[in-house]
């Protein structure tokens, strides 16, 4: 009993002076757009958690509405805090208030609205968290990607092939140790084809979320984690009734391409490029110096106009 007990506290102790860095990329080619990158960055260590979130379109003529806003949450402090490293301006965000976009005043015009909404949109689509995957947002998620197959077969008189194949041997993708399948959803005239290379777990994801959970709330967690697709997404689009052996695999990383007239996405991808743990480092979790404070005003109550019948 002793010796379990010297070593947990050995265990919390490691715990305590570790923190876990998290990066994951998701691109997607648009026919309107070509290739968007969006990079999310989440560095957590106990009581302390950080999100940067970077857009990233590869055509010139949109990298104007590229940007890149962060927020964190240290102990000793109530609200959590957001910055836009364009602007170089951070703030203590008001409760209730989204932390990466409360600075913004949507229904104010200025100069460069269009700029930040155009940003806002971009990380907002790419950011979800892993309670909301968990409980829920698989759900949606589902429903986005389930609908993306259906217009590509939309108007097909053939019923749609599914194909899945486990390669042989495994590959190393990011210093993952990883098994490979190959999904292929086709007919005559298009074709979807999921690229996925998986592992058995991510325990060290797991400490990450282990470490946000406590000390955010469920609107700041929903900025934590990007959407992933699956195959088990895209197949579900086409025949509702398909059924996948049990698996608790992890995806490291995925690749969609579309081959069809009728899709506005030509290929996507998901990636988890970093995950690996740290010495602790406060200086991770601090706005940089340069960085101007902004305040921002606090929503007044609704009461329902008593107020101004007082008046």
């Amino acid at each position: 009993m002793r010796l379990a007990s010297i070593i947990f506290l050995i265990s919390f102790s490691m715990a305590q002076d570790m923190q876990v860095k998290y990066v994951v990329a998701y691109t997607i080619d648009v026919d309107w757009g070509g290739e968007i990158e969006t990079v999310s960055e989440i560095t957590a260590a106990p009581g302390y958690a950080r999100f940067n979130g970077k857009l990233n379109p590869k055509r010139w003529i949109f990298r104007i509405f590229g940007g890149e806003r962060g927020m964190l949450k240290v102990p000793g402090t109530e609200n959590a805090m957001g910055y836009s490293a364009k602007r170089k301006t951070y703030w203590i965000t008001p409760s209730g208030e989204f932390p990466l976009f409360a600075d913004k005043d949507w229904g104010r015009e200025q100069e460069d609205e269009t700029e930040e909404k155009e940003e806002s949109t971009e990380i907002s689509i790419t950011t979800e968290t892993s309670e909301k995957e968990k409980k829920g947002s698989k759900s949606v998620r589902k429903n986005q990607f389930s609908e993306l197959t259906k217009n590509v077969f939309e108007n097909d008189d053939a019923t749609p092939q599914i194909e899945r194949i486990l390669s042989d041997g495994t590959e190393i993708i990011n210093g993952f140790r990883t098994n490979k399948w190959t999904t292929t959803i086709s007919t005559k005239t298009n074709k979807l084809i999921v690229d996925e290379w998986m592992v058995d777990e991510l325990p060290l994801r797991d400490t990450l979320y282990s470490y946000l959970g406590p000390i955010l709330d469920n609107g700041s967690m929903e900025s934590f984690n990007l959407p992933k697709f699956s195959s088990h997404d895209f197949i579900k689009g086409v025949d509702s009734t398909y059924t996948f052996e049990p698996s608790n695999e992890s995806i490291v990383l995925a690749k969609l391409l579309v081959d069809s007239d009728n899709s506005w996405i030509q290929s996507a991808s998901f990636e988890i490029r970093e995950l690996y743990t740290v010495p602790f480092d406060a200086s991770s979790f601090t706005i940089p110096e340069e960085y101007k404070r902004i305040e921002i005003d606090e929503e007044e109550p609704d009461l329902g106009g008593k107020d101004k019948e007082a008046d």
